[in-house]
């Protein structure tokens, strides 16, 4: 994996900032379980309300998720006054979400002044922690000056 310097020095409370400004990441129950420059990981467990008829992680939750987790990867590399968005992104999902806990994997690919290439690995893990790759997203990262800022 590629190192990236952060070109804000506080980034990890700028992403956590971010992430905890985002309501509907808080009402599926995503937790930042990991913030490094270019990376980040965030983990969901299962409950029906993020569930599908079967019992399983809904296609929506994972997209939302996969956008959300390359954003926040994309954020850890933005300069200080800066923020980013969605430009667009594409998800395929490659088998059903059927674990106790979703992991999310975002990573910058390509980091640019504009735009910010990233990509996620959604898995799942079983009762017995073995995990399994379900959903993969590529994604492009809007840089725009803060609202805040």
């Amino acid at each position: 994996m590629t190192q990236f310097e952060p070109r804000n020095p506080d980034f990890r409370a700028f992403v956590e900032r971010y992430v905890a400004a985002q309501g509907y990441l808080k009402l599926i129950g995503v937790t930042p379980a990991r913030i490094d420059p270019g990376e980040v990981v965030f983990r969901i467990d299962y409950r029906p309300e993020v569930g599908q008829q079967d019992g399983v992680f809904h296609g929506g939750v994972i997209g939302s998720i996969a956008e959300a987790v390359m954003g926040a990867a994309a954020a850890t590399l933005a300069p200080a006054g800066f923020n980013v968005v969605g430009a667009e992104y594409k998800v395929n999902l490659l088998a059903p979400a059927a674990g106790p806990t979703l992991l999310a994997h975002g990573h910058v690919l390509k980091p640019g002044r504009r735009l910010i290439v990233c990509r996620a690995d959604i898995s799942f893990l079983d009762a017995e922690g073995q995990s399994t790759l379900c959903a993969i997203a590529q994604g492009a990262m809007a840089v725009v000056p803060s609202s805040s800022a």
